[in-house]
């Protein structure tokens, strides 16, 4: 165990408890989510720069239960679930912008989406999304999702962001 405390009692963040302060944030991202776990699609945050872009991840594995119908012999992930994914994704880079209140986002438009290639069960998802506008309630994003450093698939998203603040609600 690394010691966190110089002379005099002040802390030392060290890789080890800067490594746990990292997880517990991106844990309260995940939570803000407020997605049952099996509709959470991304398994965790791997980079994210306020307000411009994120980077997500996502591991497919053979006993991912929507694979068993789709398809029997040739398991496919579901083209919406890799939206899902992105749309995931940019809800968690807008949560970062807010650090209180009660975050509502809803998904207005999905455009110009291109699936090119399939997702199979092995592969390890990158979702990366960037913000390319704000007007008001809206918020405009790229997503991309990536197979293999190969592009998988790509969507525009708008999502209408509602903010309420913490207080008394009827």
């Amino acid at each position: 165990m690394l010691n966190t405390k110089a002379r005099g009692g002040s802390d030392i963040i060290t890789a080890q408890n800067a490594g746990e302060a990292e997880r517990k944030k991106w844990q309260e991202l995940f939570n803000l989510l407020e997605h049952p776990l099996p509709l959470v699609v991304i398994d965790r945050v791997e980079k994210m720069e306020r307000e411009k872009s994120i980077k997500t991840l996502k591991a497919v594995t053979a006993n991912e239960a929507y694979l068993a119908g789709h398809f029997p012999g040739n398991p496919i992930m579901p083209g919406v679930l890799t939206l899902e994914g992105m749309v995931q994704s940019a809800i968690l880079l807008v949560a970062d912008f807010y650090n209180r209140g009660r975050l509502c986002c809803t998904l207005e438009k999905v455009d110009r989406v291109r699936f090119k290639q399939a997702i199979v069960p092995g592969d390890r998802i990158e979702f990366l999304v960037q913000l390319t506008a704000r007007e008001g309630e809206f918020w405009k994003f790229k997503g991309q999702a990536l197979a293999g450093g190969e592009t998988a698939a790509e969507a525009n998203l708008i999502l209408k962001v509602h903010f309420h603040d913490v207080g008394f609600e009827l």
